[in-house]
Formats: C-alpha cells, sequence, structure tokens
C-alpha cells in the first residue's frame, strides 16, 4: 500500500511522515494526502510543508482544513495557512482570515492581510481597519494590499491613517488639521522611528493640539524621538510656551526623581522658540 493510500485512509502512524513525502504529493496533486499530512503533529515541518503545498494546488477542498489550521497554536502553522488561503481564493475563509488580523503574532496578520487581498472586495472593510495595526510592517503590508485593490480613503482620518501606515509623512504635514489626532497617537507607536517621524510632522503643522503630547514625547526612552520633538515644540512657538513652563515647575517638587534628560529638553525647546521669535 503507498504511503499517499495510508494518509487519505487516515493511518499515517503506522510510518514516518517526512518533508519528502510531502514532496511527492504536491506533485502528484494529491489533496486528501496533503489534507491528512495537515494533521501530522509528529513534526511541525511535515505540516507547515503540506500548507504550502496545499497553497500550490490550489484546489478548494483544502480550504475548510486550512481554515481549521489557521486556529492552531503554533504561529507558523497559522501562517503559511493564512498564505495558502489567500493563493486558494477560499471566499469561505473572509471571516477567519478576518479574525485573523487580530492574531498575537504580527507575521500572522501580515499573510492574513495578504490573503484577503488576494480574496478581493468582500476584503476590503476589515483591511481598512488593519491600517491601525500595532505594528508598522502590518500597516505597511495592509496598505500595499489596497493599493492592488485600487482602494481609494472614504475620509480625511481615513486617509491619514492610510498615509502614516505607508510612512508618508511628507504629505501627512501637507494635510494639515486632519492629520493631526492620527499623528499624536502616533507618538505611541510601537516603533520609535514612526514615533520620531509623527513628532516632526506635528512640528511642521504646528497645531497647538499637538503640545501636551510632544512635551509627554520629550520623555522618550530614545533620543531621537527627544530630539525631534523637541524640535516640533520649538516650531510650534508661541502656544507651547505655557505648557513647557508649568511641565518644568510640575517636575521641581520631584526633581530628585526627575529625569535630566527631560528637564534639559524643556529648557532647549523653550530656547528654540525664544530664537524663533527672535528673527
Amino acid at each position: 500500500m503507498s504511503l499517499e493510500r495510508c494518509v487519505r485512509m487516515g493511518i499515517v502512524y503506522l510510518f514516518k511522515l517526512n518533508v519528502v513525502n510531502v514532496e511527492r504529493m504536491r506533485e502528484k496533486r494529491d489533496v486528501m494526502g496533503l489534507i491528512k499530512a495537515l494533521q501530522y503533529k509528529s513534526d511541525l515541518e511535515v505540516r507547515i510543508n503540506a500548507e504550502k503545498a496545499l497553497g500550490d494546488v490550489g484546489d478548494k477542498r483544502a480550504v475548510v482544513p486550512l481554515i481549521q489550521a489557521l486556529k492552531d497554536e503554533n504561529w507558523r502553522v497559522r501562517s503559511e495557512a493564512a498564505r495558502a488561503l489567500g493563493k486558494i481564493k477560499g471566499a469561505l475563509a473572509v471571516e477567519t482570515l478576518v479574525h485573523a488580523l487580530k492574531d498575537e503574532d504580527s507575521d500572522v496578520r501580515k499573510r492574513a492581510a495578504a490573503a484577503l487581498g488576494n480574496i478581493g472586495e468582500p476584503a476590503v472593510e476589515p483591511l481598512t481597519q488593519a491600517l491601525k495595526d500595532e505594528d508598522s510592517d502590518v500597516r505597511k503590508r495592509t496598505a500595499e494590499v489596497l493599493d492592488e485593490l485600487c482602494w481609494t480613503p472614504g475620509d480625511d482620518t481615513e486617509r491619514s491613517h492610510y498615509l502614516i501606515a505607508k510612512k508618508e509623512w511628507g504629505e501627512l504635514a501637507r494635510s494639515r488639521e486632519p492629520a493631526v489626532e492620527p499623528l499624536i497617537q502616533a507618538l505611541e507607536d510601537e516603533s520609535w522611528e514612526v514615533r520620531k517621524s509623527a513628532a516632526a510632522a506635528l512640528g511642521k503643522i504646528g497645531d497647538a493640539r499637538a503640545v501636551e503630547p510632544l512635551i509627554q514625547a520629550l520623555k522618550d526612552e530614545y533620543w531621537n524621538v527627544n530630539k525631534k520633538a523637541e524640535e516640533a515644540l520649538g516650531e510650534i512657538g508661541e502656544p507651547a510656551v505655557e505648557p513647557l513652563l508649568q511641565a518644568l515647575k510640575d517636575e521641581e517638587p520631584a526633581l530628585s526623581h526627575s529625569q535630566p534628560t527631560f528637564q534639559q529638553a524643556v529648557k532647549d525647546a523653550l530656547e528654540k522658540i525664544e530664537k524663533r521669535e527672535q528673527l
């Protein structure tokens, strides 16, 4: 009895199934054998390669088993299941892939976004929500997928999140008022590069709503973010003076416990404002 037939009959435990066997099934387009291989718990690589093979074969019979794999406890299995579902373009998987956009692993979320893009129109709405993902790489991949779908933002706020995802900071600064709140949110992003760029864009816009968040950004653990926040406050100018002075005053009672860098950053921002006003 062939290995492939044994797999189809559900008695793979009699054999040492391996990646080579999975490749043979792929070459023979043995969909049912590959589906059985998805359940081969003894070897993670066998399961992942079975998912890859099912994606390559593209048979719709694999959609439901891959949906189940998308709920697996192992992130690599979930990630490869998302990729395979995207290649098969199984519309039945949309709901599960949308749920995967909130997966704890960023790689799974990226693969889910790409898969939904392959499926097309039914996935547009959840993809627009993924533009606000906490991971900058997920946001970037989502924006690329939406570009492939020829999507355009529905309003100014959505456009701002889209531009942040694409890291088009110059365009955000030119957007002026509609970009302020999304950029303020970006000051708390996981990526220090995003926080730094958001601070710079807020400085160019010069909206007073950004003053308090930028003062908080002076305490950022990354020096590059501190400096951009300081420069941004200097660009905003007069509206930042009183809040900066108050921040300095609030720190005084706990001076021994405060960060000297924050104190200095506040003073430097005030100095920048003073110099700008003298020009």
